[in-house]
């Protein structure tokens, strides 16, 4: 994950422990689907997850969680994603920017680079920060 302190707006501020805890789960997130790691993957997402995916289909975490079983949600560990906004909204955390990312394996796509808007909602479920909501759209792949 990139960000630049330059570019990147942070409300309340870059140290808010909401912030810095829900960056954190996001990162922790892409290291276990980087992985393949199923159950990382599922203790970081809510039950109640929704993705509004870049196959412009709504899933919920049971479908993410299928596709990856498939390999249809499958990357290459080079993926770069730049932050433009992480702030508090009530008891969420917002997170806004842009990724790109190689698919392979059975993924759509595999072979070629995406460049993706996103936003990521997290939310704190028992004590630990989950993805509750994501929307991730395709801008351009190549």
């Amino acid at each position: 994950m990139t960000s630049s302190a330059q570019t990147t707006v942070y409300e309340p501020s870059p140290t808010d422990p909401r912030v810095v805890a829900a960056l954190a789960a996001q990162k922790r997130l892409e290291e276990v689907m980087l992985a393949h790691d199923i159950k990382g993957t599922e203790a970081l997402m809510s039950s109640e997850l929704l993705v509004n995916a870049p196959i412009n289909k709504v899933a919920t975490r049971d479908n993410v969680i299928a596709r990856m079983k498939a390999n249809q949600i499958s990357y290459e560990p080079d993926v770069v994603r730049t932050i433009d906004f992480a702030g508090v909204r009530g008891d969420v955390v917002v997170i806004m920017g842009e990724e790109v990312v190689h698919p392979n394996k059975n993924a759509p796509l595999a072979g070629k680079t995406e460049h993706r808007r996103f936003t990521d909602i997290w939310k704190q479920v028992d004590g630990v920060w989950k993805l509750w909501i994501r929307q991730a759209t395709i801008t351009r792949a190549d």
